[in-house]
């Protein structure tokens, strides 16, 4: 049996792509999608979106708001 580097490399490319599968899961301010958006669009900032979340009792940093936005609005 020789060695094969044209083969290794395809195999380790393999492992690599079924490793780095990304897992996603559900950001908790998804249910609040259309309030957010709508909030967002009338001019509210991202500390005053993370408190009115607040109020509802999600607790999350403003930056995980803003990163929400960044990707959802």
């Amino acid at each position: 049996m020789t060695f094969n580097p044209n083969n290794e490399v395809a195999l380790l490319k393999a492992q690599t792509k079924l490793r780095a599968r990304k897992r996603h899961k559900s950001s908790k301010l998804d249910k609040y999608r259309t309030q957010l958006c709508k909030l967002y669009d009338a001019g509210a900032t991202k500390a005053e979106l993370q408190r009115w979340l607040a109020m509802r009792c999600i607790v999350v940093q403003w930056t995980t708001v803003k990163r929400w936005l960044d990707k959802n609005a």
